[in-house]
């Protein structure tokens, strides 16, 4: 057990990380994981208590990696604009072969209905930052006038947020590029059809 202290525990959680992604929380076994890290399950144990612990830390690794590339798209100053770099990193990251298909925590609500309640709040959690980073984009907009004043943004930041797990999901069952391209397009009218003064309305 004292080994384990002496490895990365980030580079564990990396390795775990890649395993869930690809077969999801339910369906990776202790055996699975051992393999992957490459140390035992009473060290693995050890460090991170049990397979839901190692899990809730494998979802915050995966926020800090993947989804801190589109939150930052969202801190463009043109309201439009961090949307359509939100879409634009979503779209990039999915038409990567390198990466398994899907998000693991769209995967993992899919995958896990009413599962695990620990695992649910840690999901839940990630998907409202998500949807808190979009509504500060649409605050912002609606202040400066590029956003219709009488919009309820916080249904709209449920809709882009939304629109974000659909895509994931629609990456799940096909990698073609071209289908999730088509779901930003039209998600992007819709703030077009909303905005009063936008410089940046064209679609990707």
């Amino acid at each position: 057990m004292a080994g384990v202290k002496k490895f990365d525990q980030e580079e564990i959680i990396d390795r775990a990380l890649e395993v869930f992604w690809q077969q999801g929380y339910e369906a990776t076994s202790i055996h699975d994981l051992v393999e992957a890290t490459g140390i035992g399950s009473g060290s693995l144990d050890g460090t991170f208590g049990d397979q839901e612990k190692l899990f809730l830390a494998v979802l915050d690794r995966y926020s800090e990696k993947s989804a801190a590339t589109f939150m930052n798209a969202l801190n463009d100053p043109n309201p439009r604009r961090a949307l359509e770099g939100m879409f634009e990193q979503l779209i990039e990251r999915m038409s990567n072969p390198g990466y398994p298909r899907g998000c693991l925590t769209t995967n993992t609500c899919v995958e896990s209905p009413g599962g695990d309640e620990v695992i649910a709040h840690k999901v839940a959690e990630k998907i409202a930052g998500m949807e808190s980073a979009i509504y500060q984009v649409l605050l912002r907009a609606q202040a400066e006038g590029s956003l219709a004043p009488g919009r309820d943004i916080r249904a709209l930041a449920l809709f882009f947020a939304g629109t974000v797990r659909r895509i994931a999901v629609m990456n799940k069952a096909s990698a073609d590029p071209s289908v999730i391209r088509d779901i930003a397009k039209v998600a992007l009218s819709v703030w077009d059809e909303q905005a009063t003064s936008c410089n940046f309305r064209n679609p990707l």
